[in-house]
């Protein structure tokens, strides 16, 4: 039994997908150099090919095609005692759904496009250079791949198995067509407009198709050992009950390590989260090895084992060393700071909800065909989740994203707000949860649309929230979608407009329109005065405000000891757009409805990054600060002031505060009678800073 993927913080993959091409000989292929780089890089876990995405294996296999300029060399084997004799933990990389071997021995094999072509990597697009083959997992193809896995893992006995290009393609083959027709009872759609209108049943089957196939997969590897850790690329864009039947997540970022690492981390289940960023290093045309520390500092910060790959594999076989320096600069930090990484869980005040099913239920576009191109899009949910992210981000309070599968008293515990981005359709039981939240004196804010469809995605005739919102769905006003700015917000004498600009800010795509019943108004729509045409237009820019409507663009409904503010346009998916005054709005709306326990005071907000966590043993806080000035400069780094980070009494009494990383030193704390807080001033910032802060609370001071 292996458990090193729980305890791997400074992962690499040689990302080497090499053709068998003039000039590829991969002759200084050497285990050796291979140990220097391991050493160098200061890794402690590394992933291996077993078979890349042109097919080739790096192993004797008796069932697909060895890499030929091999020759009569066993890659894998060469290369798995040097991992043993290190102690490093030892990945199994095998690629799925990019093999170009294979569909080339066995057309039969291939993924058909909806046009009866074989689908290859980039199209329809054709936006990569590369054009791997793409075989399908519903035909022979699945025997070829669970015997390659057996292969794998009875002879080299890997920690643990990663699967490249996972999911399931849309396909048209025989086999495909079959099954589908036989699950839905009509034959899979091919134009767009059938695509969009079936969206459901598609995704459903795609996921039903993959995991099937990783059911199969397990069933073959686990008989082997049981205890072999199984992980698939994107795991974290896959359903819960996928991500269930994964030991652990790996997952590539899609919003910026920072976010992607949150992200992955809350909806992993609990379960051990690498986040893999493979545009950390460019390699021959490097950047400053500050930019490698920061990524590496990011990912740890939120939670997950830091993991990286690049392409440091010359054709001839031999590594570009300068890139093992400039990662064992990094990863030397990180070893630093491991062991504040474990025994901790995240605390959060506000959860920004997380739907599965919401992008299946309304689309704007077609599928892609390509899994991958599938896990890489966002859909008008995960659109509005990034943003919803950065907002809490921004107003530099404690966050965490709440998958809606988890939603349950206990998950509610300690939060004080919940922000819904486009949730679309919201059952019963949440329903009724999310009513409890707030009679007890939890604040929803509701953004876009929440609740307007069914399970199936048929509209509803109002709100499913409509009762706790204090006001009724009348419609989606999109009839001034060309121009942009949609509307104008007149604002209302009301503490969320407290730091705002004295003007009336836009929104963007539509308008909802709300029939209050209860609520009350903060702000009401402006039309714009006029709507883009090829014959009307207002200077050069979007036509300014109009007519004022009336209708309400932000209402708020007291209910118990809670609130309810529903937004009637998209604030969240609207917020990583240029609006600055969005984000004086997250800050007000903030500022008036939630007591934060901690919350941390600075003009920096763009340029500092926190996380907070709870220590399991004592109660007591982690606080990670970053500074993305790197990130910002282009790899320059100066210490900036960290800010004062106020702690109020309902969370406890400050006891001690101690930056522990970069280096060790006692942190001021002032005490704040008339907020009834602790303010402790951090201090300068250069990269990352760690601290513990000690906590008395009445659990802390009956056990003691």
């Amino acid at each position: 039994m292996s458990d090193l993927y729980q305890k791997t913080y400074r992962g690499y993959l040689v990302d080497h997908h090499t053709p068998d091409l003039p000039g590829v000989s991969l002759e200084k292929l050497d285990a050796a150099e291979w140990e220097r780089f391991i050493e160098e890089a200061n890794l402690d876990h590394l992933m291996l090919y077993c078979k890349d995405h042109w097919g080739y294996s790096y192993y004797d296999t008796a069932i697909g095609k060895k890499h030929p300029a091999l020759g009569e060399r066993d890659w894998v084997r060469e290369l798995v005692p040097v991992l043993r004799r290190h102690g490093i933990e030892f990945t199994a990389y095998y690629c799925f759904e990019y093999d170009s071997y294979a569909p080339k021995a066995h057309p039969e094999w291939s993924t058909i496009n909806r046009d009866g072509v074989p689908l290859v990597c980039g199209m329809p697009t054709n936006s990569s250079n590369a054009r791997w083959g793409m075989p399908c997992y519903e035909t022979d193809y699945r025997a070829y791949i669970l015997g390659q896995l057996r292969e794998i893992v009875e002879r080299f006995h890997p920690d643990s198995l990663f699967i490249d290009i996972f999911g399931k393609s849309m396909c048209y083959c025989a086999a495909c067509r079959k099954r589908f027709q036989e699950r839905f009872g009509y034959d899979a759609p091919r134009t767009d407009a059938e695509l969009m209108a079936k969206n459901e049943d598609l995704v459903e089957f795609l996921d039903e198709s993959a995991a099937r196939m990783l059911e199969d997969v397990k069933k073959v590897v686990k008989s082997i050992d049981p205890e072999l850790a199984l992980t698939v690329n994107f795991a974290a864009h896959y359903p819960k009950h996928i991500r269930d039947g994964l030991d652990y997540m790996y997952t590539e970022p899609w919003a910026g390590n920072w976010l992607s690492g949150a992200y992955a981390r809350d909806t992993s289940g609990g379960k051990p989260v690498q986040l893999g960023p493979g545009n950390v290093s460019r390699v021959y045309n490097y950047e400053s090895v500050n930019l490698y520390k920061l990524a590496t500092a990011e990912i740890a910060a939120q939670g997950c084992h830091v993991f990286l790959y690049s392409e440091s594999l010359r054709t001839d076989g031999s590594l570009e060393m300068e890139e093992a320096r400039r990662i064992g600069a990094a990863y030397r930090e990180v070893e630093k700071f491991q062991p504040h990484l474990e025994n901790r869980s995240v605390y959060a005040e506000i959860g920004v909800v997380q739907s599965d099913q919401a992008d299946a239920l309304r689309v704007d576009q077609p599928m892609p065909m390509r899994s991958i191109s599938r896990a890489l899009t966002s859909g008008l949910h995960r659109q509005a989740i990034l943003g919803a992210m950065q907002m809490c981000d921004y107003a530099k309070l404690p966050w965490r994203i709440l998958p809606d599968t988890e939603l349950s008293e206990e998950a509610l515990r300690g939060l004080k707000m919940l922000i819904l981005p486009n949730v679309f359709h919201i059952g019963d039981a949440a329903a009724e949860l999310l009513r409890r939240f707030v009679e007890q004196g939890g604040v929803l804010l509701l953004s876009g649309e929440n609740g307007v469809l069914d399970a199936r995605g048929n509209a509803l005739d109002d709100f499913a929230l409509a009762e706790l919102m204090g006001c009724h769905f009348e419609g989606k006003d999109e009839s001034y979608r060309k121009n942009k700015w949609c509307g104008y917000i007149r604002p209302g004498d009301d503490a969320i407009w407290r730091h705002a600009p004295q003007t009336t800010p836009p929104v963007e795509g539509y308008q909802l329109r709300l029939r209050l019943d209860g609520a009350a108004a903060l702000g009401s729509f402006i039309d714009p005065a006029v709507k883009l045409s090829p014959t009307e237009w207002i200077n050069w820019g979007n036509p300014q405000p109009g007519r004022e409507n009336g209708d309400p663009a932000i209402c708020e409904n007291r209910v118990g000891a809670g609130y309810v503010v529903t937004l009637g346009f998209d604030m969240c998916t609207m917020f990583p757009g240029a609006y600055p005054w969005l984000r004086t709005l997250i800050c007000d709306l903030t500022e008036k409805y939630i007591a934060p326990g901690v919350a941390l005071r600075t003009e920096l907000r763009d340029v500092l990054e926190l996380s907070f966590y709870r220590q399991n043993d004592g109660g007591g806080l982690i606080v990670h600060e970053i500074s993305a000035m790197a990130r910002l400069s282009g790899g320059a780094t100066t210490p900036i002031p960290g800010g004062v980070l106020e702690i109020s009494d309902a969370l406890g009494r400050v006891r001690e505060a101690v930056q522990v990383y970069p280096e060790e030193r006692k942190l001021a704390v002032r005490r704040d009678e008339a907020r009834s807080v602790f303010c402790i001033a951090l201090g300068d910032v250069e990269m990352h800073n760690i601290v513990r802060i000690s906590l008395e609370t009445e659990e802390t001071a009956s056990a003691e």
